[in-house]
């Protein structure tokens, strides 16, 4: 492999695994005592404001996944935005 490939092989490979993120859920999942039960609850910033919305017992896993894949995006586009940093950075330096 040719090490000027490696970052747009990267680059490709990430975004393949951007597009298998499917349940994307942006916020944080806490659970809380309500009463002496639990009150599974999800925080998200919307326009701004911190929002707090119940999620039942049942939607826990479906939820805890979908806040996992939220950061796994976030960690994919921080390096995209790296690696097309430096791909930029080559296209103006052979210019």
């Amino acid at each position: 492999m040719d090490k000027a490939d490696t970052p747009q092989i990267r680059r490709e490979a990430l975004l393949k695994e951007l597009s298998a993120l499917h349940r994307i859920v942006c916020g944080s999942l806490f659970v809380r005592d309500l009463n002496g039960r639990p009150r599974w609850t999800l925080s998200q910033m919307i326009n701004g404001k911190q929002r707090q919305v119940y999620v039942a017992q049942r939607h826990t896993d479906a939820v805890t996944e979908g806040v996992r894949e939220y950061r796994r995006a976030l960690e994919i586009l921080s390096e995209l935005g790296r690696i097309n940093m430096t791909l930029i950075k080559q296209e103006t330096d052979h210019e």
